[in-house]
């Protein structure tokens, strides 16, 4: 039982670090505490006097939208070694989400804290904030955790089942309909300062990564090799636009589509196997949809 509940935690789990969406849920959330407190008027709430109690209201909404925008916009930015889609697991949302709702409900209590200066409604203490800690995490704990869960299993069973259908296509032997425009041309690539020239035969292109300032490009015709370039990857695919079979699948990644043995899927998207290469590549959630389209997968 144990050891299947680590297994879920340790699975891989999506992020996406989005300012216009988290913007939207930040705004969208902050209005659900406010709806959720004004219609049901929980913890007391009714017997409050009309006009403090939608002062009070509003003010627990407004502040719930500003520290959730603090916590999506501003964090993630600063640890962003920790906000690492390759590494992030389900135990490190629930993790990230607990986090979020300690945050929320420190920024009620101090909200209380400053209504208190004026109203003097509160008794202060550390009773309050441990009642403003049990409050926030009532009311946030059903939506969060119920949708990370629905979430989880919707992406998991979406990606693996766009995994076995590339697997499937290979295994059957059926061509992915790529245009092959150039496969059996030869490459080049020139590095930054155009002073270090590298010729490849297309067919032999596996994959080329992004390694800070350098571009590494791998290769197999009668044995695998890799060569590191001085050059940005969007300047190598730029290069590449008339070879429809060379794909950027990810951020860090262009693919030779011919070069896929095999696909597995997460909750984060899924993977390739390329024919000769151990590592695993990734592609990213913004590619998927293009990725598919291009191998004529629905």
């Amino acid at each position: 039982m144990l050891s299947a509940i680590w297994r879920f935690l340790k699975q891989p789990n999506p992020i996406d670090i989005n300012p216009g969406k988290d913007l939207k849920i930040s705004f969208l959330v902050g209005l659900f505490v406010f709806l959720f407190l004004m219609i049901f008027q929980p913890f007391g709430l009714s017997q409050i006097e009309p006009r403090l109690r939608c002062l009070l209201i509003a003010g627990f909404g407004v502040v719930c939208f500003l520290v959730l925008l603090f916590d999506l916009l501003f964090i993630p930015r600063v640890l962003k070694k920790v906000f690492n889609e390759e590494t992030w697991t389900v135990y490190k949302r629930i993790l990230w989400h607990l986090w979020i709702i300690f945050s929320i409900g420190l920024g009620n209590y101090l909200f209380a804290c400053l209504f208190n200066v004026f109203f003097d409604f509160y008794r202060l203490g550390f009773d309050l904030f441990l009642g403003f800690q049990l409050i926030t995490f009532l009311i946030a704990l059903f939506p969060i955790f119920f949708f990370d869960i629905l979430n989880q299993n919707y992406l998991l069973k979406k990606n693996l089942k766009t995994a076995q259908k590339i697997s499937a296509r290979l295994q059957n032997s059926e061509p992915f309909p790529v245009d092959l425009s150039g496969f059996d041309q030869k490459i080049v690539f020139l590095s930054e300062n155009e002073r270090e020239r590298y010729e490849f035969q297309a067919s032999h292109l596996l994959c080329i990564s992004s390694e800070g300032n350098y571009v590494e490009v791998y290769a197999q015709d009668e044995k695998m090799k890799n060569v590191l370039i001085r050059n940005s990857l969007k300047r190598i695919e730029d290069r590449l636009r008339n070879y429809p079979f060379l794909f950027r699948c990810h951020r860090a990644y262009i693919v030779n589509i011919k070069k896929i043995t095999k696909a597995t899927g997460n909750a984060q998207g899924f993977k390739l196997t390329l024919e000769g290469l151990e590592k695993r590549i990734p592609v990213s959630r913004g590619y998927t949809k293009q990725f598919k389209e291009r191998l004529g997968i629905s």
